[in-house]
Order: C-alpha cells, then sequence, then structure tokens
C-alpha cells in the first residue's frame, strides 16, 4: 500500500507541475517523474516471489500486473514535450502490450490452460514488446523504465 501511495504522490506531483495534466513536462520533469514512477513499481515487482511450481503462475500474474497496472497509469498521466512525445507513445505502447500480454495469460491460467505452455507462449510475445520499450525508454533517457 505504500507503495501505491508513493505511485500516487508521484502522479500528483507531475499534474501540479505541469498544470493539472494540460501542458507538457520538461524533459527534465519527464525523466524525473518517469524515472521515480518506474522505481516505485521495481520495488514492488521485486518482492514477487517466482513460483517453484507451474500452478503458482496464478498468483505470480496476478501480483504482477496489479504492480505494474498504476505504474502504466501513471505513465500515461504525464506528458512529454513535442520532442520526445513520439519516441515516448513507443515506449507507453510497448509497456502497454506487455500488460495486456500479462492479462492475457492470466486469463489462459485462470481458465485451466496448460501453465507451461501459456508462461512460454507469454515469454515469446514478452520478448519483442520488451525490447521495442526497453529502447524507447533507454532513447528517451529513462533507462529505470526499461528492463522492468
Amino acid at each position: 500500500m505504500r507503495l501505491q501511495a508513493g505511485l500516487v504522490g508521484v502522479l500528483a506531483a507531475a499534474l501540479a507541475a505541469a498544470g493539472c495534466g494540460t501542458s507538457t513536462l520538461s524533459a527534465g520533469q519527464l525523466r524525473n517523474y518517469a524515472t521515480k514512477t518506474c522505481n516505485l513499481a521495481r520495488q514492488r515487482t521485486e518482492q514477487i516471489a517466482t513460483p517453484s511450481t507451474p500452478s503458482g503462475g496464478i498468483s505470480f500474474l496476478s501480483r504482477g500486473i496489479a504492480a505494474l497496472t498504476p505504474e502504466q497509469a501513471t505513465l500515461e498521466a504525464l506528458r512529454p514535450p513535442a520532442d520526445l512525445a513520439g519516441e515516448y507513445r513507443i515506449a507507453l505502447q510497448a509497456s502497454g502490450m506487455q500488460l495486456a500480454a500479462l492479462r492475457s495469460a492470466l486469463t489462459e491460467l485462470k481458465a485451466g490452460n496448460d501453465p507451461v505452455d501459456t508462461i512460454k507462449s507469454l515469454q515469446r510475445k514478452l520478448s519483442p514488446l520488451e525490447a521495442r520499450g526497453d529502447a524507447a525508454w533507454q532513447s528517451l533517457g529513462i533507462p529505470a523504465c526499461a528492463d522492468r
């Protein structure tokens, strides 16, 4: 709960600095707020133990989705400067697609699909999305949001 409150605090500060979300942030502000947001999410995801059996996949994915959803919402609320907007959109799209892939895999597991096959399929889906997102975050100068 404390980390989620931290994400809310980062978002509130970003919105205040940007005029309630109607103005764009400077490049430095964007990097600062995004870095804080991603570092908080990383702290949450690092607390999730990797399951030791295939049956632990539902809990693992549920907790991961719960950790990453507020991060995605906070990042989407940030307004980058015009010169970074295109690359920022690419980074957000990749992150959003990764989150959607996690949700899809969770749905499959809950439906009783084979856990090993589901996770292998998820890994194949995530690999190119992670590469695209990581490249965009690095290009933006926000490495904290890469390799989540």
